[in-house]
C-alpha cells in the first residue's frame, strides 16, 4: 500500500518558493535576452522581485522571534 504524506506549507513559505522560482525563471531569461533593452526591463523586474523576497523574509523572521540580522 503507498502512502502519502502530505506538507502543508504556511502563506509565506509558499510566498518565497514561488517568487524565488520567478526570480530563477527570470535570470534564465536574463542570460537568455541580446536585446540590451530586454535584458534592463529584465534586471529591473529581478530587482523588485528580490526586494519583495527580502521583505517577506524579514516578517517571517519577524513573527518567529528570531533576533536574527542581515549581513551587508
Amino acid at each position: 500500500m503507498e502512502e502519502l504524506v502530505h506538507f502543508v506549507e504556511s502563506p509565506e513559505t509558499s510566498t518565497l518558493r514561488l517568487n524565488t522560482d520567478a526570480i530563477s525563471y527570470l535570470g534564465g531569461a536574463f542570460a537568455e535576452a541580446d536585446d540590451i533593452d530586454i535584458k534592463l526591463e529584465l534586471l529591473n523586474m529581478i530587482k523588485q522581485h528580490s526586494a519583495f523576497v527580502l521583505s517577506t523574509s524579514d516578517k517571517i523572521i519577524s513573527r518567529s522571534r528570531v533576533r536574527m540580522k542581515a549581513v551587508n
